[in-house]
C-alpha cells in the first residue's frame, strides 16, 4: 500500500518521495504467490498421479481417456507453479532492498533538511566584510573579520552536508535500482526455458480478444443509448441503423469471443433472437404497409365510381325538377323526393372520405433507410430525406409536438392504421380488411425486439457488480506495474 512520505525532497533533487512503500507491505504479494504455487503444485501431484495410472483418485474408461491429458496438464502445471514460485523468490530478495531504500533515503532526507536548515541560519549571520559601508565608518576589525570568515564556513560546510545528503540517497537508488532489475531477471530467467510458451497465432487472438471484449464494452454504451432512443422515438431511420450496426458488430464480437470460451453464449443468442425479431417485424410491417395502400387505392376506385353515380343522381334529378315546369305530378314529386334521398347520404360519405383520404397517407417503415445495393454504389442521394425524416419524428414526439402515437411505440400503429382504413371503408360501402390475430406477432416481434437490444448488448458480469469484470477495467491485464502503482505506490 501507498506510504509516501512528506517532506523537502527537491533537495534531493526528487519531485517526491522515491520510495513510497513501506517494504512489509509486499508480504501480502509474496504470500500471495506462494499460495498459489503450493495450489498449483498440490493439484499437479494429483494429476501425475491419474495420468501414472492411480486408480484410487479416479477410474473407468473415462479415467483411462484422461491420463495423457492429466500427465501433460501436471507437467504444464508445474511449470507455471515454477514461474509463480520464481516471483515470490524475486519478492523476498528484493524485500530487504526496499527496506534499505526506504531507511536510507529518509535518512538522507534528514541529513538534507538539517543541511538546509544550517545554511539557513548560516546565511543570516553577519557578514562586515562584505557589508556596504558607508563613508566615515570605522576601519574593519580583526573581529568582524572572523565573524564573515566564520559565516563563509558555515555555509560551506552545510553545502557540503547537502551534497554528502544527496549523494547519499542516489547511492541508496542506485543499489535499489539495481536490486529491482535483479528480481525482474529473476522472474524472467526460466520464461524462455520452461516450456510455456504460445504461437504467434495465440498471441494474436489474445490481443483480438482484449480488443473484443473492449469494443463490445464501448459498443454497450452506445447501443444501449441509442436503442432507448429508437424505442422512444420510433421511426428515426439512422438512428435506428446505427443501433443495429452496433447490434450486428456486438453479436459477431460476442460469438468470436464465445467460441473461444472468451465470452457469453448467452448475449449472443439473445443479439441473434432480437435481430431476428426486428426482421420479423419489419417483414410483417412491411405486408401491412402494402395493405393499407391496397385499401386506399380501393377507396380511391370506390370514390371514383360512387362520383360518377352522384354525378349520375344529380343529373337525373335536375332533369325530373325540369319537367315540374310542364306540369308537376304526384309520381314525378316522389322521384324527387327519393333522388334527393339518395343524393345526401351519398354526398356525406363521399365527403367524408374524401376528407378522410387527403389527412392520411402510407407512413414510411421504421426499417426503410435505403437499399445496400444502392450504397455499395455509393448513392447517399436519399440520406437528407432520411435526416428530414428523423427531424420530423422528433419533432412530433412528446412533448415537442404534441402528436406523439403510443400505438407506434409498441408497433401497433400499422395495424390500428389497417383498421382506420377498414372502418373509413366501410362508410362508403366497400369491404376493409380484417386484421388476423397472428399479424400481432409482428408488434409484440418489435416490442420484444428494441427491449431485448439493450441487454443483447450486456456482458453477464454487468449484472453482478460484485463482478471484477464489471467496469472498463475490468478488462485490463494482470501486470507487475499495474500491481505495484496501485497497490504498494511504487
Amino acid at each position: 500500500m501507498s506510504a509516501v512520505r512528506g517532506g523537502d525532497w527537491h533537495l534531493l533533487g526528487y519531485d517526491t518521495d522515491p520510495v513510497p512503500a513501506e517494504a512489509s507491505g509486499l508480504d501480502v504479494v509474496i504470500k500471495h504467490y506462494e499460495d498459489i504455487a503450493l495450489a498449483m503444485e498440490t493439484q499437479a501431484k494429483l494429476l501425475k498421479k491419474i495420468g501414472d495410472g492411480d486408480e484410487t483418485l479416479l477410474k473407468g474408461v473415462s479415467a483411462d481417456a484422461m491420463r495423457k491429458r492429466s500427465r501433460e496438464s501436471a507437467d504444464a502445471l508445474n511449470k507455471a507453479a515454477g514461474r509463480y514460485a520464481d516471483v515470490r523468490d524475486a519478492l523476498r530478495t528484493y524485500q530487504p532492498a526496499l527496506e534499505t531504500a526506504r531507511s536510507e533515503t529518509g535518512l538522507a532526507l534528514k541529513d538534507a533538511q538539517d543541511a538546509a536548515g544550517a545554511q539557513s541560519a548560516a546565511e543570516g549571520m553577519p557578514d562586515p566584510v562584505n557589508a556596504d559601508r558607508p563613508e566615515g565608518d570605522p576601519p574593519l576589525t580583526d573581529e568582524d573579520r572572523r565573524a564573515s570568515e566564520k559565516r563563509s564556513g558555515n555555509i560551506a560546510a552545510a553545502k557540503e552536508d547537502l551534497e554528502a545528503a544527496k549523494a547519499r540517497a542516489v547511492a541508496a537508488m542506485t543499489t535499489f535500482d539495481t536490486a529491482a532489475d535483479a528480481a525482474a531477471r529473476k522472474i524472467r530467467e526460466n520464461w524462455g526455458d520452461d516450456g510455456l510458451t504460445h504461437s504467434d497465432w495465440e498471441a494474436f487472438l489474445h490481443q483480438l480478444n482484449k480488443f473484443l471484449k473492449k469494443l463490445v464494452e464501448i459498443l454497450m454504451y452506445i447501443g444501449m443509448a441509442l436503442a432507448v432512443l429508437s424505442i422512444l422515438i420510433p421511426g428515426l431511420g439512422i438512428l435506428t441503423l446505427l443501433s443495429v450496426v452496433a447490434t450486428v458488430v456486438s453479436v459477431a464480437a460476442s460469438f468470436i469471443l464465445a467460441v473461444q470460451g472468451e465470452g457469453s453464449w448467452l448475449s449472443v443468442i439473445i443479439g441473434v433472437l432480437s435481430l431476428g425479431l426486428i426482421g420479423v417485424a419489419a417483414k410483417m410491417a412491411g405486408g401491412l404497409k402494402g395493405v393499407q395502400a391496397g385499401l386506399l387505392g380501393r377507396g380511391a376506385g370506390s370514390f371514383a365510381n360512387q362520383h360518377r353515380q352522384l354525378q349520375n343522381l344529380f343529373r337525373q334529378r335536375e332533369w325530373l325538377r325540369s319537367l315540374l315546369r310542364i306540369g308537376a305530378t304526384p309520381d314525378l314529386a316522389r322521384s324527387i323526393a327519393n333522388l334527393s334521398f339518395r343524393i345526401g347520404p351519398m354526398t356525406t360519405r363521399l365527403r367524408g372520405w374524401q376528407d378522410f383520404a387527403g389527412k392520411t397517407s402510407v407512413s414510411p417503415g421504421w426499417w426503410q433507410i435505403g437499399k445496400p445495393n444502392a450504397w455499395i454504389r455509393g448513392d447517399f442521394s436519399k440520406l437528407s430525406a432520411w435526416f428530414k425524416n428523423d427531424v420530423g419524428r422528433v419533432k412530433t414526439a412528446w412533448p415537442w409536438g404534441g402528436s406523439y402515437r403510443w400505438d407506434r411505440l409498441i408497433g401497433l400503429s400499422d395495424i390500428k392504421d389497417v383498421q382506420k382504413l377498414s372502418a373509413a371503408l366501410s362508410q362508403l360501402g366497400v369491404g376493409g380488411f380484417a386484421i388476423k390475430p397472428w399479424m400481432y406477432i409482428g408488434p409484440v416481434s418489435y416490442t420484444f425486439s428494441w427491449a431485448m437490444r439493450p441487454f443483447s448488448l450486456l456482458n453477464p458480469s454487468n449484472f453482478n457488480p460484485a463482478d471484477p469484470r464489471w467496469s472498463l477495467y475490468g478488462w485490463r491485464d494482470a501486470d507487475y506495474a499495474g500491481l505495484y502503482s496501485d497497490q504498494l505506490g511504487l
